[in-house]
C-alpha cells in the first residue's frame, strides 16, 4: 500500500515539474500535454519511492528529464520516455499501456532503456571501449545512450548523500565507463563535469588541494588573463576584426592529469589557462584571417613551436579545423590560444568533429561514421508532418556481439560466434576441454550460436579432446587457429607414441634405430612422411608384425650393395601368362611343392617378394604379396583359406620372367624417353612390354613402363639405375595393375 504524499513533497514535485516544462521551451502545446500526461503517469506509479541517495524517485526522474531537454538537447519523445523509464514489475502490461497512450516510438525507447538499466558494470570498469560498443549494440536508438548519460550525470550530482566507500566505487565506474562515453559522443560539458565529479569523490585529497590553490589565486588569475588579453584586443580592434574572446582556467581533473603526465607539482604546470579567439568571417577569408590573428598573438608573445598545431591548412580526418598555439605570457606562464572562425567553432562544438576524436590516438578509433549523425539528430529530433518522430536509428557494430562470463566479464566476439568460440576466447585450455555450456541457465551444445548479451558458463571435461568436426563449429579466426593447433598437438603426441613403439620393435629385432631405416620403412609402407608413419603405427594401421616382416625381408636385402646376377635375355621364357613356366616354383606350408597357381593381379608378386597363398573358389590357388592391399581383408575374413608360401630358387640355366609396372616422374626435357629406353633395353637388357609418357604442368612428366624382370632384386636394381638418371625425380615399383 502506497504511503500518503506530504504537502512538502507535493511542493517539491510541482517544483520539479515547472523546471522540466521550462526546459522544454521547444515543445508545442500538444507535446506539453503529452509531457504532463507522462509526468502524471509516472507519479501514479512511483511517487512514493526513494532511491539510495534518499531522493524521491519522481524528483530523480524529473531531474534526468530536465537534463535530457536542456543540457543534451533531446526533444519531447525522449523527455516522455525518460519520465516513464522505471517500469512496474508487470513489464509487458506496462509497455502495452505506454504504447497505447504515447505511441510506438516512446514505448520502444522505454523498452530499450529498461534493457540498458539491467546492464552489470562491476566487472568491466577498465574496458570502456567494450562497454561503449556493447551499450550501443543493445541500444537500438542512440537517444537511449544519451538518456543513460543524463541519468548518470544527475546521480553523480547527488553522490554526497552516499557513504564514502560507495562514492568511490561509483566514481571509479563513472571515470572508466561514462566519462569516455560522453567524450566519444562529443558531449564536452557533460564529459568535463563527470570527470570533475569522478575525481572529487574518487580522489578527494588531490581534488580539493588543486581546487584550493585555484581558488586562492582566482583574483590573481582574472587580473593575469585581463592583462594577457588586452594587447591582443587592442591589435584586433585596430585592424577592425569582428571577433569574440573567451578564456577559462582548465578543469581540476585536466590539471591533475597534466601533473601526472609531466610529473610536476601544480606550480609547474605550464598551461592551466586557455584562450579562444573566434573570428566572425567566412568564405575565402577564413584561413587568411586565422593566420593573421596567429601572427598578431605570436608577435606579442613568444610561441612554443613544438606545441603549435595547424589544423586549418590540413584539417583533422574528422573535419576539425583550428589553429592552436601555446605562448609564453608574463611571469613566464604558458597560455594555450585557440584561433578559429565562427563556422569552425560551431562545427567543433556540435560534435561533428567530436572533441574526443582529435585527442584520442588513432589506434583506439574504429569506424565511427554514425557519429556524424548524432549531433544533427539532437538538433533536428522532432515530429514530422505526419505526426511521427523522424528516424534516428543507428547501425552500430552489427558484425560483433558482446557476451558475459558468470563473473560479469565482457567478451567481444564476431557475430555468429558459437559456444566453442567463446570457450577458446576465455582460455585455450578451456576451449580444448569444452563439452558444452550453460547459456542464460540453459544447457546448450558446442555449436550453439550465441546472441548479444548472453551469459555463458562453459562446461568442461578432462577427457574431452578436439576433433576435426570442431573446425565446422567455430566461426572466429582465433578459435579456428586454436583448434588447428590443438589437433596438431594431438597428432604430434600420437606420432610420438608410434615412434616409441617402433623403437621398441627395432630393439627387439636387434637392429639400430636410424633415420635412414625409418625413411626406408615409411617408403615401404607408402607413407608421405615419418609423421604419418608414426601415426599409422599408433593407430595400428601398421602393425608390429608388418614392421617385423618389412625389416627382416626387404630392408636387410637392400643393404647389400652387390647387384644381382642377371641372366642373358635369350634364355628368358615369355611372360604372356600369369602362369609360371616352371614347375615347383612355390612351396606351400614349408614342405609341399605346388605347380598349379596364379599370381594375383592386385599386387603382382615378383620372385623374392614375401608372399602367401589364398585358395579361391573358382580359380584355385592365388599368390599374393604380404603387403597386398587386399591382404588384411583376406586374412581377417577368410583366414582358414590362407596358406603359407615361399619361392623356390630356379634351377641353373632356367629363368622365369615376371611382369612389373614402374612409375617414373621427372622434368620434361628433350630426349628423356630415349634415355629411359636406353637404360632399360640396352644397359639392363630388360624387355619393355609397354611404355607411356604424359606431360604435366610446370614442365613435368609422368610415365609408366611395363617390363619383364626375373625377380625383386632385378627390379630394384633397375629402379636404382632409373633414379640416377638426369631428369628423373622419382621411380617406384607399382604393385597394382591399372
Amino acid at each position: 500500500m502506497k504511503r500518503k504524499i506530504t504537502e512538502e513533497e507535493k511542493k517539491l514535485i510541482i517544483s520539479h515539474y515547472k523546471k522540466l516544462i521550462s526546459a522544454c521551451d521547444f515543445a508545442t502545446k500538444q507535446e506539453k500535454v503529452l509531457i504532463r500526461r507522462a509526468y502524471d503517469h509516472a507519479l501514479s506509479k512511483y511517487a512514493d519511492r526513494t532511491i539510495e541517495t534518499g531522493e524521491f524517485q519522481m524528483a530523480h526522474t524529473a531531474s534526468i528529464a530536465t537534463i535530457v531537454a536542456s543540457e543534451i538537447g533531446l526533444k519531447s519523445p525522449s523527455v516522455i520516455a525518460t519520465l516513464l523509464q522505471d517500469l512496474a514489475p508487470d513489464k509487458e502490461k506496462e509497455l502495452a499501456e505506454i504504447r497505447k497512450e504515447f505511441g510506438d516510438t516512446v514505448a520502444n525507447l522505454v523498452e530499450s532503456l529498461h534493457k540498458v538499466s539491467n546492464l552489470q558494470t562491476e566487472k568491466i570498469e577498465n574496458k570502456s571501449e567494450n562497454f561503449i560498443k556493447y551499450l550501443l549494440s543493445i541500444a537500438d536508438d542512440v537517444k537511449v545512450v544519451l538518456i543513460k548519460l543524463a541519468d548518470r550525470l544527475h546521480y553523480m550530482r547527488m553522490l554526497d548523500a552516499l557513504p564514502e566507500t560507495k562514492r568511490k566505487k561509483i566514481a571509479s565506474e563513472t571515470k572508466n565507463l561514462y566519462t569516455p562515453l560522453a567524450h566519444r559522443l562529443g558531449l564536452y560539458k557533460i564529459k568535463t563535469e563527470l570527470e570533475e565529479l569522478s575525481m572529487k569523490y574518487g580522489n578527494p585529497d588531490a581534488y580539493f588541494e588543486i581546487l584550493r590553490k585555484l581558488e586562492a589565486s582566482k583574483v590573481e588569475q582574472g587580473k593575469y588573463m585581463k592583462a594577457f588579453i588586452e594587447p591582443i584586443t587592442a591589435e584586433l580592434d585596430l585592424l577592425k576584426f569582428d571577433y569574440e574572446i573567451k578564456w577559462r582556467t582548465k578543469a581540476v581533473s585536466s590539471i591533475y592529469q597534466k601533473m601526472l603526465k609531466q610529473q610536476v607539482p601544480f606550480e609547474e604546470v605550464f598551461d592551466i589557462f586557455a584562450v579562444r579567439i573566434i573570428i566572425n568571417c567566412g568564405g575565402e577569408d577564413e584561413k587568411i584571417n586565422c593566420w593573421h590573428v596567429y601572427s598578431i598573438v605570436t608577435n606579442l608573445y613568444k610561441p612554443n613551436l613544438e606545441r603549435m598545431r595547424d589544423w586549418i591548412t590540413s584539417p583533422r580526418e574528422n573535419g576539425y579545423e583550428s589553429l592552436h598555439a601555446t605562448v609564453l605570457g608574463a611571469q613566464d606562464k604558458w597560455v594555450e590560444v585557440q584561433i578559429r572562425t565562427r563556422r569552425m567553432d560551431e562545427n567543433a562544438e556540435k560534435g561533428i568533429a567530436a572533441h574526443w576524436r582529435y585527442k584520442e590516438s588513432k589506434k583506439n578509433i574504429e569506424s565511427d561514421s554514425w557519429l556524424n549523425l548524432i549531433r544533427e539528430m539532437m538538433e533536428k529530433e522532432s515530429y514530422g508532418e505526419d505526426g511521427h518522430e523522424e528516424d534516428s536509428k543507428i547501425e552500430t557494430n552489427i558484425d560483433k556481439i558482446y557476451v558475459f562470463t558468470p563473473q560479469g566479464d565482457l567478451i567481444r566476439l564476431s557475430a555468429n560466434a558459437t559456444v566453442l568460440d567463446f570457450a577458446f576466447a576465455v582460455h585455450s585450455n578451456i576451449g580444448a576441454h569444452c563439452t558444452g555450456a550453460r547459456v542464460n541457465g540453459q544447457i546448450v551444445p558446442l555449436k550453439y550460436v550465441l546472441k548479444n548479451g548472453d551469459q555463458v558458463l562453459v562446461l568442461t571435461s578432462k577427457n574431452q579432446k578436439p576433433n576435426l568436426d570442431w573446425l565446422n563449429w567455430v566461426n572466429t579466426p582465433r578459435a579456428k587457429a586454436k583448434v588447428k593447433r590443438a589437433l596438431k598437438e594431438i597428432e604430434y603426441k600420437k606420432a610420438e607414441e608410434g615412434r616409441e613403439i617402433l623403437k621398441r620393435k627395432i630393439g627387439q629385432l636387434k637392429l639400430t634405430y636410424t633415420d635412414e631405416l625409418v625413411q626406408k620403412l615409411f617408403a615401404y609402407f607408402k607413407c608421405n612422411s615419418a609423421l604419418d608413419f608414426y601415426q599409422a603405427i599408433a593407430d595400428e594401421k601398421v602393425t608390429s608384425i608388418q614392421i617385423r616382416d618389412a625389416l627382416i625381408t626387404p630392408v636387410k636385402e637392400e643393404v647389400k650393395a652387390v647387384p644381382p646376377r642377371i641372366l642373358p635375355p635369350t634364355k628368358a621364357l615369355p611372360a604372356e601368362s600369369s602362369h609360371i613356366k616352371k614347375q615347383n616354383l612355390i612351396i606351400i606350408n614349408d614342405d609341399s611343392e605346388i605347380e598349379h597357381y596364379k599370381l594375383a593381379r592386385c599386387c603382382n608378386p615378383v620372385f623374392g617378394d614375401p608372399i602367401f597363398g589364398f585358395v579361391t573358389v573358382g580359380e584355385g590357388l592365388k599368390i599374393h604379396r604380404d603387403d597386398c592391399p587386399n591382404a588384411r581383408q583376406l586374412i581377417n575374413r577368410f583366414g582358414y583359406r590362407v596358406v603359407k608360401a615361399r619361392w623356390v630358387e630356379a634351377e641353373p640355366g632356367q629363368v622365369t620372367m615376371f611382369t612389373a609396372d614402374v612409375l617414373i616422374q621427372g622434368t620434361d626435357q628433350l630426349g628423356i624417353v630415349n634415355e629411359i629406353s636406353r637404360i632399360i633395353s640396352n644397359e639392363m637388357q630388360i624387355t619393355i612390354r609397354s611404355i607411356s609418357i604424359e606431360s604435366k604442368p610446370n614442365s613435368r612428366f609422368e610415365g609408366k613402363v611395363k617390363v619383364a624382370v626375373q625377380n625383386a632384386k632385378h627390379l630394384d636394381f633397375l629402379i636404382t639405375k632409373l633414379r640416377k638418371l638426369d631428369g628423373v625425380v622419382k621411380a617406384n615399383w607399382m604393385h597394382t595393375n591399372e
